[in-house]
């Protein structure tokens, strides 16, 4: 397998939503518009501030992979159509395997 750098421009994006139905509709979104080749799901449990407390809640977690010219179309895609005040959109540059970036790349 041939591993490389950050050269390639892949950003994984994590973002959270109340739900499933509510996480797959945004993941529809953004594939549909071939925003993103890809997006993995995890059920998780989240520990915040928010309005003057401490809550917590069952949310679900996506991991969205993309093409660095196509991160600023998806990280607005998704303060669109986001359920929550002010979403969670983390983003990092990756290094992957070189066929990963390919494939990434060819969204």
């Amino acid at each position: 397998m041939v591993y490389s750098d950050f050269s390639q421009g892949i950003y994984l994006i994590i973002t959270t939503e109340a739900d499933k139905k509510k996480a797959y509709k945004m993941a529809n979104v953004l594939l549909e518009k071939k925003l993103i080749p890809c997006v993995t799901f995890k059920q998780v449990e989240s520990h915040f501030w928010w309005a003057g407390k401490i809550n917590q809640s069952k949310e679900v977690q996506l991991i969205i992979k993309c093409k660095e010219e196509n991160l600023n179309k998806v990280c607005n895609k998704i303060s669109q159509c986001h359920s929550y005040e002010v979403p969670e959109i983390i983003y990092f540059p990756v290094s992957a395997n070189k066929d990963f970036q390919q494939w990434v790349n060819s969204f």
